[in-house]
């Protein structure tokens, strides 16, 4: 059974999917900077200063040349013909999408391959084109699909997502028709608009919850915002949804209120402790990640062989990949094995537990050392990047709490402990994030969890974080 916690603080969203009492996902959100253009659409035009380097640059509008990619993101689907990067001349417009997080000290990527997702569909820049999820085995569920042929045309595409396997053509149809309908506003606005900038943007966290997690599956929707509460039950309305909502007062947490909040913390930290007394150790590189599997105390009894370690640690870290978002290279070393059907078993093992994953991946069997090696397709931030930075005192050696993570702890923190009649409160606060704090409250002054109460911030750099007094 799948639950979902959505929290609000102020512009910050968290949400949480759990399937049976275990973490899946997590996602943090708030509208405070861009960190992303990952998805939106946008009106380019060629850098003139780009003249004589052997790539392609475009202007879309953020003070900084975007880099046309010639990588087709969908190459496995859709192949590569036809699907070069187009040359434009100095006066050519072109449409071009985000397949990169904004990253401030590099060119963002971009490709001149569109693509729009929904909830039963993509639709896409390849007309005529109709492509079946791979995750869809069942050769009678494809024939049906493939009937929906007839609703490309000469403009666009489609994929259909796995997501369609258990839907009727009705509702898959009026998918399409609907995201049809958007795609022809985005071509209307390319044709309209007569400056470079953003034409569509990409479905905020509350929308990507819809698309990607409203299912059979899901049972019940759990929160403590009101506002968010009001937006899912009317759209689960029209779509006549069995869904359970339920509303928790906001003085609760509804991560500690449902067991979760220790699992959260886990994230971030480099070292996972498994139940039977071995551990992972998760190192975060730039494109790489070192996943290592320790014994740690489960062999000092004798029970624990390295191959049940080994089985044990597999599944937990298919789960913390997608929990974390991880990308790029994975290498996994797991403690040695030397029959080669224990080394099957355990690949087969972890290959089973990816499949819960979304984002595409491919895996490799264990190499003769006990690595396996994966790469995993980047679809969006890494989870320790949105909520940790470099620390400042040790050259980018560790990582700490991001700023705004900390001063989203304390306000949660107020708004639980402060009692109705009491608006002043008192706060002693590290330098460090006292700009932050500031920042987070007159940006959300008119907010009604904060508006009535008056917040005086004390600087105290003999504590770590900050204190309610």
């Amino acid at each position: 059974m799948r639950k979902i916690l959505i929290s609000e603080t102020l512009d910050e969203i968290r949400v949480a999917v759990v399937d049976n009492s275990r973490l899946r996902n997590f996602f943090i959100d708030n509208n405070r900077e861009q960190i992303s253009i990952r998805g939106n659409i946008y009106k380019a035009k060629r850098n003139l200063n780009a003249n004589g380097i052997e790539a392609s640059f475009v202007d879309i509008g953020l003070g900084k040349s975007a880099f046309l990619s010639k990588n087709n993101p969908l190459k496995e689907e859709v192949g590569e013909e036809d699907f070069k990067v187009q040359e434009i001349s100095k006066d050519d417009f072109i449409m071009v999408q985000g397949i990169s997080d904004y990253d401030p000290r590099k060119a963002p990527k971009v490709s001149d391959f569109i693509t729009l997702p929904s909830k039963f569909c993509v639709v896409l820049s390849k007309p005529g084109f109709l492509g079946i999820s791979k995750r869809i085995d069942d050769e009678k569920k494809r024939t049906r699909l493939k009937s929906l042929k007839k609703m490309t045309n000469r403009n666009i595409g489609i994929i259909l997502r796995t997501s369609c396997g258990n839907q009727t053509l009705k509702e898959i149809k009026q998918d399409i028709s609907k995201t049809k309908k958007k795609w022809k506003e985005i071509m209307s606005s390319f044709k309209t608009n007569s400056s470079v900038g953003l034409l569509h943007q990409e479905d905020n966290i509350i929308d990507g919850i819809f698309r990607e997690f409203l299912n059979n599956d899901t049972k019940e929707i759990e929160f403590d915002s009101r506002k968010i509460y009001s937006y899912f039950r009317k759209k689960l309305n029209k779509n006549k949804s069995e869904i359970k909502l339920k509303i928790t007062n906001k003085k609760d947490d509804i991560f500690s209120k449902n067991r979760i909040d220790k699992e959260i913390e886990k994230i971030f930290h480099k070292k996972l402790n498994l139940k039977n007394g071995s551990f992972l150790l998760i190192e975060e590189k730039e494109g790489l990640t070192v996943i290592d599997v320790n014994s740690g105390r489960s062999l000092n009894n004798r029970k624990e062989s390295n191959f049940t370690v080994n089985i044990g640690a597999a599944e937990e870290i298919a789960r913390q990949i997608i929990l974390r978002n991880l990308s790029g290279i994975i290498l996994i070393d797991f403690i040695d094995l030397h029959k080669s059907k224990e080394k099957k078993k355990l690949f087969n093992v972890f290959k089973n537990a990816m499949k819960q994953d979304k984002s595409k991946h491919t895996i490799l069997p264990i190499s003769k050392f006990g690595i396996i090696e994966m790469t995993r397709q980047k679809i969006g931030t890494r989870t320790t990047s949105l909520v940790s930075e470099s620390c400042a005192h040790c050259f980018g050696s560790g990582l700490v709490t991001r700023k705004e993570l900390v001063c989203y702890q304390l306000i949660r923190e107020i708004v639980r402990t402060s009692k109705q009649k009491k608006n002043k409160i008192n706060i002693n606060l590290n330098s460090g994030y006292i700009d932050t704090m500031h920042s987070i409250i007159d940006i959300n002054k008119s907010n009604k969890d904060i508006k009535d109460l008056e917040i005086k911030i004390k600087q105290d750099d003999s504590i770590e974080k900050y204190k309610i007094i």
